[in-house]
């Protein structure tokens, strides 16, 4: 099955279920239609390695053979034709499934008796929606990209003015006839303020009716005066700003603008969230190391995990009492503990290990608890 939007709590905790052979595949693509054949070919070499490390291990040979088919089911379909930036694979002897996601996710290939899940938990986490306003004297634009869509232009509703002149009435900024009329760099920075102050109060009206709670930020590409201009105008929502010419820009270069603006959003709202659960350090309901987390995971103690995504800790987790053994040959630990804080109805936050500098986060994982550990 072929999917086009991230999973959610359901989705993860079934992708968290055991299986003989899962295979795990994360490989970065593009939507670019003379890129197609280059992300199947990436896709295909880290599917053969796995297939390969699941022949060593003593598989059986229709075992090898379902898998093998099961890639073969995938490789032959039209996913292809609609890429986006990443792909998320998972494939077992009985049951496959692909994620197609616009957000980069890095190329990574595991096989045990899990799935790793770890990368798919960060985009799910994450937030990944934001709106977009491109800015310039001569004309604006509203997109919006979201988890599952690359950044798209918004259709408007309202009449508004298209640039700078409708705005205030001129055929021209440029047009320096004084008779009663505002002329030089004094008269253009005051018509400018009026063009910035009609299309922040246009893109309030369109967002209203989309967010109503002013939660979803929004990405400012344009210039000073206008890039300054605007900020002062809205004070609603959170405005991230991307100076530069914004006239030129095509939505693939907006939407890498807000995809690499929401990872540093993300990344400090992971790192506060982690200084807050730092606070509970003094009642006993924090836990920063991995055996103590398995066994509260398992007794359904945490209330929020935060984990390094991007390391492997493999091993073995006791489902009765949650005793943790690392071993190579086991799955990852903390993609399987994730899966069991959300089976208990907990939050699970993925994050990279730059991303917090809280002073409490251990390097690898750290968890709230609702109860402390007896």
């Amino acid at each position: 099955m072929t999917r086009y939007q991230l999973p959610d709590t359901t989705d993860l905790i079934r992708l968290g279920e055991p299986h003989e052979h899962a295979i795990t595949v994360y490989v970065e693509t593009s939507p670019g239609p003379d890129l197609r054949e280059h992300s199947l070919l990436q896709a295909k070499s880290a599917v053969d390695r796995a297939l390969r490390t699941v022949r060593d291990r003593g598989a059986r040979h229709s075992a090898v053979g379902q898998l093998r088919d099961r890639w073969a089911e995938i490789a032959e379909s039209d996913l292809w034709l609609r890429l986006s930036r990443s792909l998320a694979v998972f494939i077992a002897d009985d049951f496959h499934e692909v994620y197609v996601l616009p957000n980069a996710l890095q190329s990574q290939s595991q096989v045990g008796a899990y799935f790793d899940i770890g990368q798919l938990v960060r985009a799910a986490s994450s937030r990944q929606e934001a709106f977009a306003l491109t800015l310039s004297a001569n004309g604006w634009n509203l997109l919006r990209a979201t988890a599952t869509t690359r950044a798209e232009s918004l259709p408007l509703t309202g009449d508004h003015p298209v640039d700078a002149a409708d705005a205030t009435n001129r055929a021209t900024l440029r047009d320096r006839d004084h008779v009663g009329r505002l002329v030089g760099d004094e008269g253009r920075k005051l018509l400018l303020e009026t063009y910035a102050k009609r299309v922040a109060d246009a893109v309030e009206s369109e967002l209203a009716l989309l967010d109503p709670s002013s939660t979803v930020p929004l990405f400012l590409f344009a210039t000073d005066p206008l890039l300054d201009m605007y900020r002062s105008l809205d004070h609603k929502r959170e405005i991230v700003a991307v100076p530069g010419a914004a006239d030129a820009l095509r939505p693939d270069q907006i939407d890498t603008g807000i995809r690499q603006g929401l990872s540093a959003l993300n990344a400090h709202r992971s790192n506060a969230r982690v200084e807050e659960i730092g606070n509970g350090v003094a009642r006993g309901l924090v836990a920063t190391d991995l055996v103590d987390i398995g066994r509260a995971a398992v007794a359904g103690a945490v209330s929020t995990l935060v984990y390094d995504f991007t390391v492997d800790m493999m091993g073995r987790l006791n489902d009765a009492n949650g005793r943790v053994t690392y071993d190579d040959g086991g799955y990852d630990l903390l993609s399987r503990i994730a899966v069991i804080v959300l089976d208990k109805g907990g939050e699970v936050i993925a994050v990279r290990p730059e991303e917090i500098t809280a002073d409490i986060w251990s390097g690898t994982a750290l968890a709230a608890l609702r109860f402390p550990l007896s």
